[in-house]
């Protein structure tokens, strides 16, 4: 932006400049040669009239008197009425000249021979170029300063914008003397302290909130222990453990949202990739054998994978349920790393994603059949806040892929299939949509 404001201030202040210049100097050299050719005028009149006392007194005019009455560096022509030809002077006829009649003699030319007009004219010029020069100094250094005091301001502001992108909340006392910039920020830094008190009171209520589930989870995690123990029923055992198992989840979802996920001062907890899917399958199995359909994972990593089992698996929950309730046939979880980046997989044998909603699919809202529409998009937030993202690679049927960053542990493990699935890793059919 100072390029291309200093650009158009140095154009019209330049612009400005040499048209200035240039009618100076064109009105100096037309007054200096009208005041020369006055001057010569009256200079032929004063030795016309010099001419007439001599032929008064005389009778008649010699070359010498021409020579007596000559003003010195001009030329004197006389043409007689007997047409005789008389010159005195310099032969050089390039100056200004004038002529006069002489009664009972004839007529006379004068012309300067000195060369002021031109020397007059030089000098103008070079003055006129140098004022000129100085002038365009001057709009050069003001143009600058004009750059300087606008781009600075809004430079200062657009740091300051990405500063509150970046989450820092700090209003900005500079103020620059310009009443626009000013405006704005003054209205930069309203907006900083209303969201401010915005983030303050949703940060509030979210701690209140977790405080106030943290007390039931602890005495239902105490309950389902006490019917874990239980010595008579092991299907009492195996159930009371399950659910004890998802309540330890949901308390640690409840942990996580007292932390800033956002932060990167935040030590994030890590588990191995493979026990926050074996722990999603074990959640989401009933429900899928409850509906007559099959889950099936497939996981094929060269190495072990860690990951935050908060954010990670709340995406797997999302999708998985997705699939549960927008899709049919069989749903399959493939775990892969064909680029450095791990790749999560959950697609099924469902109609797939509408063609109307499918560039949209992530937004908050949007839902094709009348859900809240915001499961996908808490699943796309999960994602970025540990550093990945969710996209759909293909709209029918429905395939998602999360790719995940995450920390990788270099004990090397064999490949894991459950249930007869086969990988699919390589079909990545159709066009990528959603990929925020």
């Amino acid at each position: 932006m100072r390029r291309r404001i200093l650009r158009t201030t140095l154009g019209v202040s330049l612009t400005v400049t040499v048209l200035m210049t240039g009618a100076m100097l064109w009105g100096e050299w037309a007054g200096t040669a009208r005041y020369l050719q006055r001057q010569v005028e009256a200079e032929a009149g004063d030795v016309a009239m010099k001419l007439h006392e001599q032929v008064h007194v005389n009778g008649s005019v010699t070359p010498a008197d021409l020579a007596q009455v000559l003003p010195a560096d001009h030329r004197l022509e006389l043409s007689t009425l007997d047409s005789d030809q008389l010159m005195v002077g310099d032969s050089d006829t390039s100056g200004p000249s004038a002529e006069e009649v002489i009664d009972n003699l004839g007529t006379l030319r004068l012309t300067d021979t000195s060369g002021t007009v031109n020397n007059n004219r030089m000098i103008a010029s070079v003055s006129i170029v140098a004022i000129g020069l100085v002038l365009a100094i001057i709009a050069v250094l003001l143009s600058l300063r004009a750059a300087r005091r606008l781009t600075v301001p809004i430079e200062e502001l657009a740091a300051h914008a990405e500063r509150l992108g970046s989450g820092d909340l700090r209003p900005s006392d500079a103020r620059y003397g310009i009443a626009e910039l000013d405006r704005l920020a003054d209205s930069m830094d309203a907006s900083v302290s209303r969201i401010a008190a915005l983030l303050a009171e949703e940060r509030r209520m979210t701690i209140d909130a977790s405080h106030q589930l943290k007390t039931p989870l602890t005495a239902l995690s105490l309950r389902l222990e006490e019917l874990a123990a239980w010595p008579d029923d092991s299907d009492v055992r195996a159930e009371a453990q399950a659910a004890l198992d998802q309540v330890e989840r949901l308390a640690g979802v409840v942990d996580d949202l007292l932390l800033d996920r956002r932060s990167p001062d935040v030590t994030r907890r890590q588990q191995p990739l493979r026990q926050v899917i074996d722990q999603q399958l074990r959640e989401w199995r009933p429900a899928f054998d409850a509906a007559g359909r099959d889950l099936k994972v497939c996981i094929d990593l060269p190495t072990a994978v860690s990951a935050d089992p908060g954010p990670v698996g709340q995406v797997l929950a999302a999708l998985i349920e997705n699939s549960l309730v927008h899709g049919s046939g069989v749903t399959k979880v493939e775990v892969h790393r064909p680029h450095g980046t791990t790749w999560i997989e959950v697609f099924d044998e469902g109609v797939g994603v509408p063609d109307d909603i499918a560039h949209r699919v992530f937004e908050r809202d949007v839902s094709g059949s009348g859900g809240t529409g915001l499961g996908l998009a808490g699943a796309q937030d999960a994602a970025v806040s540990v550093g990945g993202r969710l996209a759909l690679v293909r709209r029918r049927p429905a395939h998602f892929r999360f790719f995940l960053n995450g920390r990788e542990d270099p004990t090397p493990i064999g490949p894991e299939l459950e249930e007869g699935a086969e990988p699919d890793a390589n079909d990545v059919s159709g066009d990528v949509v959603g990929d925020r």
